[in-house]
């Protein structure tokens, strides 16, 4: 079975904040859990690290297509707690969209709903972050083959389909629940975008002092190499969401590569080295 390196190569979080392993929990949390979409598209980020910058709106920053990511991690008022873990993700997953497109436009748009889809089946099925399956049990022993981690990743699915059996469906990572207001949940997911949005320093005149900040204030960490079998779990779960965007699109179907990163939702593009 193929080990591949990290698809990122380190984390960094800030020495002087407190609480600073449980910063360092929750930026290799987040990776975990976009793992699959970036591994479809054969993205790499270098350095995955936290910042807390004075502006209390920003909430995320990609440096040089993914040379680092920058992800605020905690609240800007109390540098004591956190921010919701989904929240976190959530941002990750649009700082990821600029490795391809660099302003807020409709493709960028495409590609951001593609991955917010693709990471909310995944959450749907069961998947929890690399090693692990619904039941959070960390994966040991010898290497599992393919047939196993698809038959695990299907029976991890299956029951958490039947847990989560009339709860609603899922709409920019929310739980539709019965009597809520479908009108005030597309409300409330329009306005997390646009705050997401608007939170991104990609691309300001401000991005380049926040990198030199972050380096300034940072500890790395250096990734450990993909496990063989997280990464055939990982795999097993890709397939799993593949199969369900095929049921919905059918013959017109494209799966996302590094070519074409939006899948279904978007066009082919050349390759994202002559953006």
């Amino acid at each position: 079975m193929i080990e591949h390196d990290p698809v990122i190569s380190e984390y960094e979080h800030e020495k002087f904040r407190p609480r600073e392993a449980e910063a360092l929990r929750t930026l290799r949390k987040v990776a975990s859990m976009v793992k699959p979409v970036m591994r479809q598209r054969g993205w790499k980020v270098g350095i995955l690290t936290e910042f807390w910058p004075p502006e209390k709106n920003l909430l995320g920053l990609n440096w040089n297509k993914g040379q680092k990511i920058c992800l605020r991690l905690r609240y800007p008022y109390d540098e004591r707690q956190f921010l919701p873990i989904e929240d976190i993700v959530d941002t990750m997953l649009h700082e990821l969209c600029h490795i391809v497109h660099g302003p807020h436009d409709e493709p960028f748009h495409n590609l951001w709903n593609q991955l917010r889809n693709e990471h909310e089946q995944l959450v749907r099925k069961g998947y929890t972050g690399e090693g692990f399956l619904s039941t959070g049990h960390k994966l040991g022993g010898g290497r599992i083959p393919m047939h196993e981690a698809r038959r695990r990743a299907r029976a991890s699915a299956e029951k958490r389909r039947t847990l989560t059996a009339g709860s609603g469906q899922k709409l920019g990572g929310s739980p539709v629940v019965r009597g809520q207001d479908i009108r005030k949940v597309i409300a409330d997911a329009a306005t997390r975008r646009a705050i997401v949005t608007k939170g991104c320093a990609s691309g300001t005149d401000r991005s380049r002092g926040i990198v030199e900040e972050t380096t300034k204030n940072g500890f790395r960490t250096k990734a450990e190499e993909e496990d063989a079998n997280e990464e055939a779990i990982m795999q097993a779960y890709i397939e799993l969401i593949q199969e369900e965007e095929r049921e919905k699109y059918g013959d017109s179907y494209l799966a996302p590569s590094n070519e074409n990163p939006a899948g279904s939702q978007g066009k082919a593009i050349s390759s994202i080295s002559s953006r």
